[in-house]
């Protein structure tokens, strides 16, 4: 089974208990991640140990890519880039993602209204 069926088998999982579970009303793909591995240790260990080179890139990149094509699933969207530590503490580019479901308690704290001006974000 590829990553990607895996991660669609369990997309409620997913949504639900990883995503929901998230604190604040925005996370990265690191965060993402760190969550994922915990969650599904065993399977994480499996998909990692199927690439000879470069195992956490390819894994990490096709969670990352999932996570792209299934916002509107997942009930995120993706808000640009942002710097934080991956997996190995070491500081690197990825995505910065928002929860969109209007029932999450996050949702309530963007209420207050983010903007974007001159690349700083600003919450009125």
């Amino acid at each position: 089974m590829s990553l990607n069926q895996f991660m669609t088998e369990n997309l409620g999982v997913i949504k639900n208990e990883i995503i929901k579970n998230i604190p604040n009303p925005e996370f990265d793909s690191h965060e993402f991640i760190r969550l994922f591995t915990k969650r599904f240790e065993i399977s994480y260990i499996e998909f990692l140990s199927s690439y000879k080179n470069e195992p956490f890139r390819n894994v990490h990149a096709q969670i990352g890519r999932f996570l792209s094509e299934h916002q509107e699933q997942l009930e995120i969207k993706d808000f640009g880039t942002t710097q934080s530590p991956n997996i190995f503490g070491i500081g690197s580019t990825n995505e910065r993602w928002v929860k969109t479901d209007p029932g999450s308690s996050a949702q309530m704290e963007l209420t207050f209204k983010r903007l974007r001006l001159g690349g700083k974000q600003v919450i009125l």
